[in-house]
């Protein structure tokens, strides 16, 4: 084997290995902070318990091209280097149709660490010296939109997402303008009166459907060939 192998090799090992020793230090210091009597939050505790074989197992090759290490300790040094500085994280969950926000409570540079290493997909920012804000894409709905989430047209014929029925005008989202001549003399009886009203979407296949269906009468060619994958 010659040295340029060897000297991949170690580097691989040593990468791994320091992952490893971040993801001990991690569980290490939420024993410490549960024995200690200090606050840990479900969300925190959800997040960073996780089976450590399924957690070493995320730290392979795939998940350091997607987050370095180099990018890890920025962000750290971002938020101080006192070890023992409890940073409150913020969770935000973004769909293809709403947005959450969810407290995940107060973690320390040990605990950080380890989610960034378990979640290499979710972007990370830092707002301030005591706030991490961290970001996941969800490509589903949210719930409250598979609750109340339409699809409808309005006056000048754009194809609209609403939260709540069309009435209310709450538009969440605009797909692209559409040809209403076109749909009037194409459609079945009764489709473009319904559309009118508001077609209910509960889940990401309904989502997909519609819009699929309706980027045929789209007026922006652009747009219809996004819709359609083009």
């Amino acid at each position: 084997m010659n040295t340029f192998n060897l000297k991949k090799q170690f580097k691989r090992r040593w990468r791994r290995w320091k992952r490893t020793v971040w993801m001990t230090s991690a569980l290490v210091a939420v024993a410490i902070l549960a024995y200690s009597g200090l606050p840990i939050s479900s969300a925190i505790e959800r997040l960073l318990t996780t089976n450590f074989s399924e957690a070493v197992s995320v730290m392979g090759p795939a998940a350091s091209e997607q987050r370095s290490e180099e990018e890890i300790q920025t962000l750290m040094e971002q938020l101080g280097s006192d070890p023992d500085r409890l940073t409150s994280v913020v969770l935000e969950t973004q769909y293809i149709c709403g947005v959450e926000t969810e407290q995940l409570g107060k973690m320390a540079i040990p605990q950080l660490k380890m989610l960034l290493v378990q979640h290499p997909d979710w972007d990370a920012q830092v707002e301030s010296a005591e706030v991490l804000r961290i970001k996941q894409h969800v490509d589903d709905l949210s719930p409250l939109c598979k609750e109340q989430a339409y699809i409808s047209i309005d006056a000048v014929g754009n194809l609209n997402l609403y939260e709540g029925r069309p009435t209310e005008e709450k538009v969440i989202r605009t797909f692209f303008q559409m040809d209403v001549g076109t749909l009037e003399t194409s459609l079945p009886e009764g489709v473009l009166e319904q559309l009118q009203q508001g077609i209910r979407i509960q889940d990401k296949d309904e989502y997909d459907s519609v819009i699929s269906t309706f980027s045929d009468y789209a007026v922006d060619e652009a747009n219809k060939e996004i819709r359609n994958g083009g």
